[in-house]
């Protein structure tokens, strides 16, 4: 019996026969509950649901402050009143989704109802969140209002981690234009691992932390300074250079065999040149790939091809692939840490997401013997950003 890593990516043959429609709709109520308390960047913006049967185009409206009436009042002399100035955010929701197949096997090795079909109802709940919230951070990683560590003023040009003196300007920065905390008491800062990692060395960090209370709210927070909590992230955006193919920002490793690193995501005949030469970080370290590049395929069958054996080398199944060209000149990772004000980004609700099961012979004609089914979910999102100067991206590299 074929039990390795590429068979079970390329087809799923041990599941359930398919839920019924109660299962299905407790399966439903869970991933929406899931969403509810899973979710990081959402609960920080301002939230709309996406009507059924109306327009598809979201808007939020800001209504600008008046002007301060700063002329005495004449007795008997009505004054000219304000004009109201309201700018309109508008988009389109997009929807999203992914699947995943079963076979009919299972109908004969495991109880009704199946726990592989709960692992898969974990998995896709799993995956519904980081495309979500990869949506999300990529969104607010495009804002403008922009500080750079150090010196630097370009992206290009970033070369120190970030410190404590660097929250303390983008908090001023927000303070100035008057920005309300984003959970009515304290500014929200998104940030990574390989951040946290520098910004922990920082005396002015460390000396707060001793003496004083730093009582957690938030799942992932690792505590809280002048004004500002901050959430560990490991899904904050990091700018590394040109997508794969100009559609991957990450791919997936399923093994390694000499210079081989064989990957979970499709690679067209067409886009195989784009590989070629190319430098990718893997678990922190650079590799180069060779003149070929890489080879096509899907389900397990792409690989990328480096210029010397990865064997022996810390390249674990599951393990992210980035692009080598990196966010500065130097070719090394630019991490973005967002600080976020109150009603800094508008985004849809979870109501649209859903779990769909496609039992064994639901296809008809088309699955003639009840052998395959599918479960998957679909949704839609809409992320953007309403108020610029409600949030701040700090831009740093990283010495983890």
């Amino acid at each position: 019996m074929a039990t390795d890593r590429e068979t079970l990516l390329n087809m799923n043959t041990t599941a359930s026969s398919g839920m019924s429609p109660l299962m299905e709709a407790v399966l439903n109520r869970y991933v929406l509950e899931r969403n509810k308390q899973a979710r990081k960047y959402t609960r920080f913006g301002q939230q709309v649901d996406i009507p059924r049967g109306k327009t598809k185009t979201i808007a939020f409206d800001k209504l600008s402050p008046l002007p301060k009436a700063t002329q005495p009042l004449t007795e008997g002399v009505t004054p000219t009143g304000s004009a109201v100035h309201i700018t309109r955010v508008k988009g389109e929701p997009e929807q999203f989704g992914n699947y995943v197949s079963y076979t009919d096997q299972l109908d004969f090795f495991a109880h009704d109802p199946s726990p592989e079909v709960l692992k898969y109802a974990d998995l896709l709940t799993e995956n519904q969140l980081e495309t979500f919230e990869h949506l999300d951070a990529m969104e607010l990683a495009s804002g403008l209002n922009v500080f750079y560590t150090g010196t630097a003023a370009s992206r290009s040009a970033v070369a120190d981690e970030l410190t404590v003196k660097d929250v303390r300007r983008a908090v001023t920065s927000l303070k100035r234009n008057k920005v309300q905390p984003a959970d009515g008491k304290d500014y929200i800062a998104f940030i990574h691992p390989d951040v946290v990692f520098d910004i922990w060395s920082d005396d002015e960090w460390r000396q707060p932390h001793t003496y004083a209370d730093t009582k957690q709210l938030y799942d992932g927070e690792i505590g809280r300074l002048f004004g500002v909590r901050f959430i560990e992230d490991p899904d904050a955006w990091v700018f590394r250079g040109t997508p794969f193919a100009d559609k991957y920002d990450e791919l997936t490793v399923v093994k390694t065999d000499g210079t081989k690193i064989y990957i979970a995501e499709t690679i067209a005949s067409g886009d195989v040149a784009d590989f070629a030469g190319r430098k990718i970080w893997i678990n922190n370290t650079s590799y180069t790939l060779a003149s070929t590049g890489a080879a096509a395929g899907s389900n397990g069958s792409a690989y990328l091809i480096a210029t010397a054996s990865v064997t022996g080398k810390l390249i674990e199944p599951d393990m992210k692939i980035y692009p080598g060209d990196g966010g500065n000149s130097s070719g090394k990772p630019v991490y973005s840490t967002i600080i976020l004000g109150k009603d800094a980004f508008g985004t849809s609700g979870d109501r649209t997401v859903q779990l769909i099961n496609k039992s064994l012979g639901s296809a008809g004609t088309g699955d003639p013997l009840n052998q395959r089914g599918t479960v998957g979910w679909k949704g839609y999102r809409f992320t953007k950003i309403l108020e610029q100067t409600k949030m701040v991206r700090i831009e740093s590299v990283a010495s983890a």
